[in-house]
């Protein structure tokens, strides 16, 4: 395995460095939530949390208005539920579910670049594909009784009865590891520093175990902000 990523370096630095390749790193903040179907769906509410992202980025030029703009990034997405339920009729509680999953992700973007003397003002859309890396979900119950339950993500095993009654009965703690959408992106760059607003939406149904007709998918609002370290030659004008 070090062999081969040693010789991944060795091949891959020289081309990276040099022609139509631009190579980056920016960071920032996420506004993420879930498209939820579930059995009862009037009993609850899904708000979005914030999360972070941090990327790498290499994009390569095909021509001054088109390129191909990918790398890796590490993003954390999720949602908080908040639902009222009852245990008799004298007794209602309040629960609050916060769930925060960390992916790799992997996005492609078709990138069209409008440039101005100094300012390239750019679009672009594509695939993404995402690898659940870690999660976990905070339960704030109140009412009857006031607790905290912590569960962890379950990536693609069967669902464990002994987790928190809530978390069990929705399904959350069992989720599948791989997320493949749509993704699009705007963005301005000067000089070598850029801003950036993307969008990902989920295509597939995330829940590991689930009823028939129900379905989870992520969906998110990236704001970033970042600096290109190695950019491509510069061709002389005539």
């Amino acid at each position: 395995m070090k062999k081969i990523l040693v010789l991944f370096t060795v091949i891959c630095f020289p081309i990276l460095s040099h022609g139509q390749f631009s190579v980056g790193i920016s960071t920032g903040s996420n506004i993420s939530t879930m498209s939820i179907n579930l059995r009862d769906l009037s009993t609850f509410k899904i708000n979005p949390i914030f999360g972070y992202n941090a990327n790498l980025i290499v994009e390569y030029n095909l021509n001054p208005a088109l390129s191909i703009w990918t790398g890796l990034s590490i993003s954390q997405k999720g949602f908080n539920h908040h639902m009222n339920f009852r245990y008799s009729p004298n007794s209602d509680s309040t629960a609050d579910m916060t769930s925060k999953l960390t992916y790799l992700e992997l996005p492609v973007y078709l990138k069209f670049n409008t440039n101005f003397k100094r300012i390239n003002v750019f679009y672009g859309i594509g695939p993404y594909f995402s690898y659940g890396l870690q999660g976990k979900i905070t339960t704030n119950i109140s009412g009857r009784n006031d607790l905290t339950i912590t569960d962890k993500i379950n990536w693609d095993k069967p669902r464990d009865y002994l987790k928190s009654d809530l978390v069990k009965e929705y399904g959350y703690n069992d989720i599948i590891r791989l997320d493949i959408g749509v993704t699009a992106i705007l963005g301005l760059k000067y000089n070598s520093f850029m801003v950036t607003a993307s969008y990902k939406y989920g295509l597939n149904n995330i829940m590991w175990e689930y009823y028939q007709d129900e379905k989870m998918s992520n969906s998110s609002l990236s704001l970033s902000v970042g600096y290109f370290f190695i950019k491509p030659t510069a061709t002389k004008q005539k």
